[in-house]
């Protein structure tokens, strides 16, 4: 149906609110599929688990010319569907979000998984960076205190996963961030010293840091969706 719509410039797929169905009901669909369907596309939002990988339809690495938007929200996305996205073409994308969720879900994606992105290479006009949602939180935090995109972005969303102090501390002995206009840290296992330090750190440089919505660790540990008692924002 893509030709019914030629000068489609926007489309969000997946647009229904928890109380109709839970995200880890919802599909998402083949990324490549709807970038090669519709090249005039500027933004593409998409919300569910576990992308297709129906023969033809799973998620591969594409070139599309005028994104200049992706937002995948998932409470579980996988090793290939991640991948996809790190290995895209998409010269013109300035705001690239992946909620990255929990195996349980089908979110097997990892740190190799997302090493083209960290590298920035196919990403040259990337502004916006929010690697979220994800049980590999702190590993995520330590991969970006080196990575090369780090230097180009405006924004770093590291919120909804389990951030701890040991993210916090591999930021800090990293790269430095004062470029950034805004770092976004909301639902974390950060503690209080560790997340007055991060803000110290940047408080000369003006950049807002969101560390909102701290949370407790469960000490029992029992849910098939924690990490030692730490818990991403949204699963199921």
């Amino acid at each position: 149906d893509a030709d019914r719509f030629p000068s489609l410039r926007a489309l969000f797929t997946g647009d229904i609110l928890s109380e109709e169905s839970e995200i880890s009901w919802l599909s998402l669909p083949s990324m490549t599929r709807i970038l090669e369907g519709f090249p005039r596309l500027e933004e593409l939002g998409m919300r569910g688990c576990s992308m297709s990988s129906e023969p033809g339809t799973g998620p591969a690495p594409v070139r599309h010319e005028r994104l200049r938007r992706l937002r995948i929200e998932s409470g579980g996305l996988s090793g290939r569907a991640a991948q996809a996205v790190a290995l895209s073409d998409l010269p013109a994308l300035e705001h690239l979000e992946l909620w990255l969720g929990t195996e349980n879900y089908g979110g097997d994606a990892t740190l190799d998984d997302l090493d083209d992105i960290f590298v920035g290479r196919r990403l040259p006009r990337l502004r916006h960076l929010g690697l979220m949602n994800s049980e590999l939180q702190d590993e995520i935090a330590e991969a970006l205190a080196g990575a090369a995109v780090v230097s180009r972005l405006e924004t770093l969303d590291l919120s909804m996963g389990v951030l701890s102090d040991v993210g916090v501390e591999a930021l800090l002995g990293g790269q430095p961030l004062g470029h950034l206009r805004k770092l976004r840290v909301h639902h974390h296992f950060v503690t209080d010293p560790m997340a007055e330090r991060l803000r110290r750190a940047l408080a000369g440089s003006g950049t807002d840091v969101d560390l909102s919505e701290p949370e407790e660790r469960d000490d029992w540990g029992d849910d098939d969706d924690e990490v030692d008692g730490r818990y991403i924002e949204v699963s199921e």
